[in-house]
């Protein structure tokens, strides 16, 4: 194709702008040519006039365009009813105003996001009768509205057993929201926020004369996970024990987007840990969720402690809960080991209890990139002596801050403050291991008062490598034994993704502060998570 003006000024002005010259279609040519033709229009060309197409020969088209005047600007004029949608930075307080022709395109665009987050999202706006009165270029600005679209209906195709609940009250959220591509790009927001599935392509919309529904396309996901081993000794009897631990979570098994979680941890001598919970969100379909947990520990022969805890909560929106509930926890000593320190109790507490997670479900190696969970709880411990009024704080925070495509910084927080007037070491919080402050053997340590800082340098060699440092400090105090002490970890670890899970080693050293080091006192921590 070969473009020419009336003159070689126009010609150059032509080629200056640029143009494909070589297609495979007639067609093409064509849209070119009109693309062509819209750009002289955005550069103040507006009375521009292009000749009927010469074909030269077989493969060669010739058109001859006549520039005529060129403005700098141009004069608007624009129905009273119409100026609301006007831009701001272009506003006027007459129903005509004077833009500058380099700002005509950004103008046009500005009106239809105006008129898009107005409701009018199939608006068209176009220049009509342009004219030229003493060397001056004036047009009317056509808007052509249509009806106003709020979003009507979300549809749910490719999963026929998606959750009702969970998709009423997205319906809920949505129904009656004007359409806007935000709103659509926050529906679709709020569906990537589910664990258990996953979109196969964006929304797409149906328009029809008197609605506007978004249809999502979704497929269930791989969410469910495990972790563990189990093995068996003898103990000094010659009695088998079994020790290993199993770290398993279900979520959407019966497609109606509960969380099952179990994890049991036995040692083989000195711990075992036995955790089952429940979770259901969207009961009846309301934005109302309920958990429960049953927590078992036992400390050698020394005592056992079972705690159970039920919530109700309310779901601003999937990730986003706050809770209500009461937990109660009975403790009692084995072999009559009852002392000062360590007694048989009771406590019950009321409980308020805040969550916000913010996951990336297509990032393997990370997918939790937020998590705060915030609870307090009041009430009383009874021992055999008396009765104490108590409360406790616990905070859980965890942000992981992206550097660029490779580097990242992972800061977790865990603390924890009980406050009595006195204290017995079965009641007190027990913490680290792998899940807590790396370099320590799982709940090894105890205190009324934990708090701490753990982090973690990562650089990710590929979407399934990554090695880590680890950096971990608390500080905690016991009262009960009027103990406290600065903990230190230090070491290094990996992440291995493959098709069966997620690999992760960690080699720490875990130190109070003026303890000597010493690397008879380093720990690996192995765990290995399979999605299924």
């Amino acid at each position: 194709m070969k473009i020419e003006g009336n003159s070689n000024s126009e010609t150059q002005i032509i080629d200056s702008i640029g143009y494909p010259k070589k297609f495979k279609t007639a067609n093409e040519i064509i849209t070119a040519s009109k693309n062509l033709s819209n750009q002289l229009f955005q550069i103040g060309y507006f009375e521009h006039q292009i000749a009927e197409p010469l074909k030269v020969n077989d493969s060669t088209f010739f058109f001859k365009y006549n520039l005529k005047n060129n403005s700098n600007t141009i004069l608007l004029h624009i129905k009273d009813a119409d100026l609301e949608f006007v831009p701001l930075g272009f506003k006027s307080s007459s129903n005509q105003f004077t833009i500058e022709t380099k700002q005509l395109q950004s103008f046009m665009e500005e009106l239809l996001k105006k008129l898009e987050v107005n409701g009018y999202s199939l608006a068209k706006a176009q220049l009509i009768n342009i004219q030229t009165q003493n060397n001056k270029i004036s047009a009317d600005l056509y808007i052509n509205k249509q009806a106003k679209r709020n979003i009507n209906d979300i549809v749910v195709l490719g999963y026929d057993k998606f959750p009702k609940g969970h998709l009423k009250n997205i319906q809920r959220i949505n129904r009656n929201r004007t359409f806007t591509k935000l709103n659509l790009e926050n529906i679709y927001n709020d569906f990537n926020k589910l664990p258990f599935v996953k979109q196969t392509k964006y929304p797409e919309i149906l328009f029809t004369p008197d609605s506007t529904k978004i249809y999502v396309y979704l497929e269930k996901a791989k969410s469910n996970q495990f972790d563990g081993f189990i093995g068996f000794s003898n103990d000094e009897d010659s009695k088998i024990i079994f020790n290993g631990y199993v770290d398993l979570l279900l979520q959407n098994a019966i497609n109606s987007g509960e969380k099952i979680f179990l994890y049991w941890k036995n040692d083989g001598n000195q711990q075992a840990t036995f955790n089952i919970g429940l979770e259901i969100p969207y009961l009846f379909k309301t934005p109302i969720t309920l958990k429960s947990e049953l927590n078992i520990f036992k400390q050698d022969s020394t005592f056992q402690n079972t705690k159970t805890a039920i919530d109700l909560g309310y779901l601003f929106n999937y990730n986003t809960r706050a809770y209500v509930g009461y937990q109660s926890t009975q403790s009692g000593t084995i072999q009559n080991t009852s002392s000062p320190l360590i007694n048989d109790f009771n406590n019950a507490f009321f409980t308020t209890q805040f969550e916000f997670k913010d996951f990336k479900f297509d990032d393997f190696l990370f997918p939790e990139k937020t998590n705060l969970n915030l609870k307090f709880g009041t009430g009383e411990r009874t021992t055999l002596i008396d009765t104490q009024k108590q409360y406790f704080i616990s905070m859980n925070a965890t942000h992981i801050f992206n550097l660029n495509e490779n580097n990242s910084i992972q800061l977790n927080s865990e603390n924890f403050y009980l406050k009595s007037d006195t204290y017995i070491i079965n009641e007190l919080f027990r913490f680290g291991g792998i899940r807590s402050i790396r370099g320590f053997n799982e709940n090894s340590l105890q205190g009324s008062l934990f708090t701490s800082l753990l982090t973690e340098y990562r650089y990710t060699f590929s979407s399934g490598f990554y090695a880590h440092t680890v950096i971990d400090y608390g500080y905690f105090e016991d009262k009960s034994t009027n103990n406290s002490a600065s903990l230190l970890g230090l070491g290094i670890g990996f992440g291995l993704f493959t098709k069966n899970g997620l690999f992760n080693i960690v080699y720490a050293n875990g130190n109070e502060k003026n303890q000597e080091f010493k690397l008879s006192n380093s720990i690996v921590h192995i765990s290995f998570k399979s999605r299924f």
